[in-house]
């Protein structure tokens, strides 16, 4: 038979079998708090998974994944992009990420300046992964596209949840807790894109959320937006297609009030660590 024959007769095959163009589906596991792995056919993305602290309030990644994530145990083999989104220690620990990215060379970092910081001063092998950080010093509602191992995402800045709205009151007269540097990502993956906000408050974030300028297809109600006011935001302002619970409490307090359980049937759950959900 002629090779060109062959060919065409190969195409139809090779289409059916899904050779002819990468895999679209993402899937997403959860890891504890606002922690979760993305799988693309091209691209991990682990986001915050090395929190430490007041895990006697909230879901927090167990030790043994922390240790399989350091270790790039599967599902954690080649993580292409490591976000963290904030300071906090329910979500990010100094010596533990040291750990990861000295133990993945090839794996790259996004973080706001805070985070960037701190390891700077207190982990002794940074000299040795400085190179692998991207920590873009952006100010409040700014942002910025970038590139991370062949991850496109953009990063915006938000302000971190709290029981009142910063606009017209001056950076002197923030908290320290209001001070807190929280980056929210838009993370694409092929035909997928996510916004995942960190412990970025929606209803106090109108500027930031401008910044987004495609559809999202994946989004996230955390500790500060348990209502519909926040609901409507990702609904509406964003089109989210999917919305996923993060940030719960224990003992899940938040399913015992009224204006979450409003919300609770359009919400996707996560219920156990580990857990994974496909998103074609």
């Amino acid at each position: 038979m002629k090779k060109w024959k062959i060919f065409y007769l190969l195409v139809p095959i090779l289409f059916l079998c899904g050779f002819t163009s990468p895999k679209q589906d993402l899937k997403i596991t959860y890891l504890g708090n606002c922690s979760y792995l993305y799988e693309s056919a091209r691209s991990k993305v682990v986001v915050d998974p090395f929190g430490t602290e007041y895990g006697n309030y909230f879901y927090l990644p167990s030790n043994d994944t922390k240790q399989n994530i350091i270790k790039g145990n599967a599902p954690f083999d080649k993580v292409n992009l490591l976000l963290i989104t904030h300071i906090h220690g329910d979500h990010f620990n100094a010596k533990l990420t040291e750990k990861f990215l000295l133990n993945n060379r090839k794996a790259k970092m996004i973080c706001p300046q805070q985070v960037y910081m701190q390891m700077r001063d207190s982990c002794k092998s940074f000299a040795h992964i400085k190179s692998q950080i991207i920590s873009p010093d952006l100010a409040m509602n700014g942002s910025k596209k970038i590139n991370a191992n062949g991850v496109p995402i953009t990063v915006i800045r938000m302000q971190h949840g709290t029981n009142r709205s910063l606009v017209g009151i001056d950076y002197s007269n923030y908290t320290n807790y209001e001070k807190t540097e929280d980056f929210g990502y838009v993370i694409h993956f092929g035909k997928k894109t996510v916004f995942h906000q960190g412990d970025g408050c929606l209803k106090i974030n109108g500027k930031a959320l401008n910044k987004i300028d495609c559809p999202i297809d994946i989004a996230y109600l955390g500790f500060f937006d348990w209502d519909s006011a926040s609901l409507n935001i990702v609904k509406n302002k964003l089109k989210a297609k999917s919305v996923i619970f993060m940030h719960g409490t224990k003992p899940a307090k938040e399913l015992e009030l009224d204006s979450f359980k409003k919300i609770a049937p359009q919400l996707i759950f996560f219920k156990s660590e580990l857990e994974s959900k496909i998103f074609k």
